[in-house]
């Protein structure tokens, strides 16, 4: 048996063994991760179906046409309220460029 009680550890800091920085990419300058706004996503979420749903019952003939239409600009106007949270700026101006 071996006479030493704890495993040896690999030398971390000695013969080339650090690792090399990872290189950002052109569309993350700043570091960071850019995400989706989860309310925007939901809201785009509903918004297709609330469209995919009434298309298909128009297209059954269980729904009206008259219906159809005020769902789909409600489905319309929840996708610009979407694209609005997503694009804004967090500091609360609106000028400048759009968060991707």
């Amino acid at each position: 048996m071996s006479k030493t009680k704890h495993k040896k550890r690999h030398p971390q800091g000695k013969r080339g063994y650090t690792t090399a920085p990872v290189a950002e990419s052109e569309f993350a300058t700043d570091g960071t991760r850019k995400r989706m706004n989860p309310t925007a996503r939901n809201l785009l979420l509903v918004a297709l179906i609330c469209l995919a749903i009434s298309e298909i019952l128009l297209r059954m003939g269980l729904l009206s046409g008259a219906v159809s239409l005020i769902i789909s600009i409600a489905a319309l106007v929840a996708l610009v309220v979407a694209m609005y949270l997503q694009f804004r700026k967090p500091g609360g101006g609106s000028q400048g460029r759009p968060r991707l």
